[in-house]
């Protein structure tokens, strides 16, 4: 026996006496394939009376054979078992698969097998799945996905499914994870066992720790197939015998609580207990290849595709006719760029937010006038090309996507595609599928960290909530009129993604309705009137509402408690939690200014007057300010709220609580008056 066997077969010895050892200490809950009456009752500290559904077990396998191409394919099998609890959990017995797929390969989904369990009458009946009932869909040119819904499901039921999927794109293995955003999970294992030719990146995200974290390194021979060359001539196909050592990984989470969202928390997908992997290395027995994919390559990819990049470079006569009703001969670039974007916006439907390609043709998303994000943002592109206007593709990842790292191309997180031009060195970024967005705006969705410019000279675009400082101010004036009525009126000027929210709810039902809706913010004995909108009509303009009104406060009370800050109050701590596990993400920073300019009612005095007050958010992350005073005729008071920061840490979160129960506590203050007798 030499020296190399005899090491290889004592590290078998021993990685299989490490599994043993493993198994033994570290076994599945249950045996998949065996329900028993037991199985339909379900204790566990993390089981709620909220809980529709458990996942009682999840486990995920990856393991490589060689394939008929000269490398390796990986072999994903997932086997799950589920309680339905009660009919809000039903969605859980509804499998979507996501598949890959390209001209020449696609992957392959293998032995589907799911059965329902029902307890009827003290016995456990089976339904199993009807292989006719697995329905393929096709997304685009690389994606499709399989289909199928549990038989027979309701509540009480235990599911259980298990299918295999063989794929020759070892570039990207399937993710895992641990944590479901509905149902709480009991159990969920992934098992990863990679040969020693193949290098891969891992990615871990989440809180919670592993209860089993254990690597084993073995060995293994794979058989691989590849055809036998003879000059230009391929005579058979050649087998070989590739030995390799492997790793196999094991990550087990137990008792994890369904991920639920906190306020102020943009995307579940970027702190929900996950792992995932890139290759970024290969061995062929000699060399090591860098196979890492890079922005070059991605973005070359990209221009390459029919989708994508390719109808962008084409002449696109057909586009003359379309363009010749929109701009001038005498227009200028920047005056073309606008009419052009103008054009698209009012004129084409967006029916799908979150696609970055073409589904169709342009000609198609023409003659349809509607399509995509990627078929309209495209459209876009390609008209302002065809005017000779440098109009560059950006992709970005959406809020509730997740953050993607700068500077590698996660392109299944890619979902969102906008144009990019440049006049008088200043970069304007172009949405044409939001109604109402003024040109050079975007959506707040797209604010989620990094995007990237798609051409040679690719560039990072830095999209930050903190590059975004929404004010909002509101002006109240106050004063006894000639008819015995305490009246007043209200000015309030709102920034821009407020002003684009109001104009969508009012495109959604009517201004009668929101005019509803906007009375009824303010306290039951205010009576607003005369309710008017400044500027709707012109989307580059920030809206302005003015609104008239009288109060019933002050008629005979001999005293009367007065919020000055009438609809404007904060009246509950958005943060009430005591603890928080996940950072907090706001929308913007923000300047609230709210001031009032009250005559004291005629029969009246002030008898209390709430006192003025500063308060700093931890030094200059933010800021409150209570400012009133009363001359014997009239009070005035200005009070402001502002934010200097949008992202704060978990060990912010005492300090945003307190300032925030110091704002609630203050806003609720009343001004006493009493009637002069």
């Amino acid at each position: 026996m030499n020296f190399f066997f005899k090491k290889c077969l004592q590290l078998i010895l021993l990685s299989c006496l490490l599994c043993l050892a493993g198994n033994s200490q570290d076994k599945a809950p249950i045996k998949f394939g065996k329900v028993t009456k037991e199985d339909f009752y379900i204790k566990s500290s993390v089981v709620d009376s909220n809980a529709n559904a458990v996942v009682v077990y999840d486990k995920g396998d990856i393991t490589f054979e060689g394939n008929a191409t000269g490398w390796f394919m990986y072999v994903f099998k997932r086997t799950c078992r589920i309680l339905v609890i009660n009919k809000n959990g039903m969605d859980a017995a509804t499998v979507q698969l996501a598949l890959y797929q390209t001209a020449d390969t696609k992957e392959r989904v293998e032995n589907i097998s799911a059965t329902t369990y029902n307890l009827e009458n003290g016995s456990v009946i089976e339904t199993k799945l009807n292989n006719r009932d697995v329905f393929e869909n096709k997304i685009d040119i690389n994606h499709y996905n399989k289909k199928f819904t549990m038989p027979a499901v309701k509540e009480g039921s235990v599911i259980e499914y298990s299918y295999t999927i063989k794929s020759d794109f070892t570039f990207n293995l399937p993710a895992w994870d641990f944590q479901s955003t509905d149902y709480p999970v009991l159990w969920s294992e992934y098992n990863v066992t990679i040969p020693g030719l193949l290098s891969y990146m891992a990615f871990f995200q989440g809180f919670h720790k592993y209860a089993i974290d254990k690597i084993v390194e073995g060995f293994k021979n794979y058989s691989i197939t590849r055809p036998k060359q003879m000059g230009s001539l391929i005579k058979e196909d050649e087998r070989l015998n590739v030995a390799s050592p492997t790793s196999n990984h094991r990550w087990v989470m137990k008792d994890l609580p369904s991920f639920k969202g906190e306020n102020f928390m943009i995307s579940p997908l970027n702190f929900s207990d996950r792992i995932s992997f890139q290759l970024y290395q290969t061995y062929d027995g000699e060399i090591y290849h860098n196979v890492a994919n890079t922005w070059p390559k991605a973005i070359e990819e990209l221009m390459g595709r029919e989708d994508f990049g390719k109808p962008l470079s084409e002449d696109n006569g057909w586009l003359d006719e379309v363009l010749k009703t929109i701009v001038a001969a005498g227009d200028n670039n920047l005056t073309k760029t606008k009419k052009i974007f103008l054009y698209v916006q009012q004129n084409y439907t967006c029916t799908n937010e979150y696609s970055k390609f073409i589904k169709t043709t342009l000609k198609e998303v023409v003659k349809k006038r509607s399509g995509t994000v990627g078929d309209i943002n495209l459209l876009l592109i390609a008209m302002l090309k065809h005017q000779y206007i440098d109009a560059l593709p950006v992709l970005l990842s959406t809020r509730g996507i997740g953050r993607i790292p700068e500077n590698y191309p996660l392109m299944e997180r890619l979902n969102y595609v906008i144009a990019k031009v440049n006049f008088d060195t200043v970069d304007y970024y172009l949405d044409a599928t939001v109604p109402f967005l003024p040109f050079g705006k975007l959506p707040l969705k797209c604010y989620n960290g990094t995007a990237r410019v798609i051409s040679k000279d690719s560039a990072v675009v830095k999209l930050e909530a903190d590059s975004i400082n929404e004010s909002h101010t509101v002006s109240m004036f106050l004063n006894n009129s000639t008819t015995g009525e305490f009246q007043g009126s209200c000015i309030q000027r709102f920034d821009f993604f407020e002003s684009l929210d109001i104009r969508n709810k009012i495109a959604k039902s009517s201004i009668e309705t929101f005019k509803k809706d906007f009375q009824e913010k303010f306290p039951e004995d205010l009576h607003v009137s005369n309710i008017k909108i400044d500027s709707l009509q012109f989307p580059e303009a920030k809206l302005t509402i003015s609104s008239d009104f009288f109060l019933n406060s002050f008629k005979d009370a001999d005293i009367v408690y007065f919020n000055p800050m009438m609809s404007e109050i904060i009246d509950q701590n958005p943060f009430y939690a005591l603890k928080r596990m996940y950072p907090v993400e706001m929308p913007y920073l923000s300047d609230k200014v709210y001031t009032l300019n009250m005559e004291i009612p005629k029969g009246y005095k002030v008898d209390e007057l709430p006192k003025s007050v500063r308060f700093n958010l931890n030094e200059n992350e933010g800021m409150f300010e209570y400012i009133i005073s009363n001359d014997g005729e009239n009070i005035l008071m200005r009070c402001r709220l502002v934010l200097r920061k949008a992202n704060f840490v978990n060990d912010d979160y005492e300090s945003l609580r307190e300032f925030y129960s110091f704002v609630v506590k203050k806003e609720a203050e009343q001004i006493v008056f009493k009637k002069i007798k």
